[in-house]
């Protein structure tokens, strides 16, 4: 495991000056053009639509670029996942956002109602259920003609995406969001799921670098709310820190692949849900996970791995 530290690092500090010589004004490519930096921030407050209210939701982002003035369009599209069905919709045109609006780069409280984002699909207020997503993408063209995000064709053999995640995952100065996603949601009383927490892992594969008969190491968690139905906690997982985020809504709890960054030099340790994971309260959730589902470090795939936490009373 101390290999996986150093090869942590190893990454990290190559990652850094891989982002230093992109800033650097003599740039040894002369014809080296600047990216789009389009930044979207949903507000927490307004970033869910209610089960039991949908008319009256809506969604407000806000915007961000240092390079507006190199834009000449913002478009936004919209998808619907339907939970119950497994199934997603094609893509929606849903409005454009007017470069010239940005002050300063920065553009506030953008809001787009349900009726737009129904109409815009073509559905019903029936047709949204508990956990359902709506799915908002950015598309943004620049004066010069070049969209984001967009495959580039290299070569006959090679294609790439010219928004990658180190771009998408930067900070909020310099990085490109290509979507948000807005969930359909029960209203949770106030302090759901947020508090002091035991964490157990109850089954699962055990801990092959420090021999512990787990992965993640029992303790005490707080659960924050970091929206409307998000929570987060800050467990051990292979004994390092590990942010662990969920969703619970209309009684049901959802788990997004979640890559814990953790290598051995290929493929991270990646988790992923496993099933349904049903609660009636707050009380206890039950968490069933699928745990390394690419294959990292030479460990077994998709290990069954099931966590508990219990509320401290």
């Amino acid at each position: 495991m101390k290999a996986l530290r150093y090869l942590m690092v190893f990454f990290l500090t190559g990652a850094l000056a891989f982002l230093h010589s992109c800033v650097e004004s003599d740039s040894p490519f002369p014809n080296f053009q600047d990216a789009v930096n389009m930044r979207i921030v949903v507000d927490p407050n307004f970033s869910t639509i209610n089960k039991e209210d949908p008319s009256a939701a809506k969604v407000v982002l806000d915007f961000f670029s240092e390079n507006i003035e190199d834009v000449q369009e913002i478009s936004l599209d919209v998808d619907f996942f339907d939970f119950s069905e497994g199934t997603t919709s094609s893509r929606s045109f849903l409005r454009t956002v007017d470069p010239a609006s940005f002050q300063d780069g920065v553009l506030r409280g953008v809001e787009i109602s349900f009726d737009e984002i129904k109409n815009a699909l073509g559905l019903q207020v029936e047709d949204f259920d508990g956990l359902d997503q709506v799915t908002i993408y950015n598309t943004t063209t620049l004066k010069d003609g070049r969209v984001y995000p967009s495959v580039i064709q290299v070569n006959n053999e090679v294609a790439i995406n010219n928004v990658t995640p180190n771009i998408q995952n930067s900070a909020a100065t310099t990085s490109f969001t290509s979507k948000i996603v807005v969930f359909v949601q029960c209203p949770l009383p106030e302090g759901f799921a947020t508090g002091k927490y035991v964490l157990e892992q109850v089954s699962g594969p055990a801990d092959p670098f420090f021999g512990n008969d787990y992965r993640w190491s029992p303790g005490e968690v707080t659960l924050n709310a970091t929206g409307p139905i998000q929570r987060t906690f800050t467990g051990k997982y292979f004994t390092f820190d590990q942010d662990f985020t969920f969703v619970v809504t209309c009684g049901i709890l959802v788990v997004s692949r979640t890559d814990s960054g953790l290598s051995c030099g290929g493929p991270s340790l990646v988790f992923v849900q496993d099933g349904i994971n049903e609660y009636t309260d707050d009380k206890e959730f039950t968490v069933t996970l699928l745990d390394n589902v690419d294959g990292a470090c030479g460990l077994p795939v998709n290990e069954p791995l099931t966590i508990k936490l219990t509320k401290v009373e």
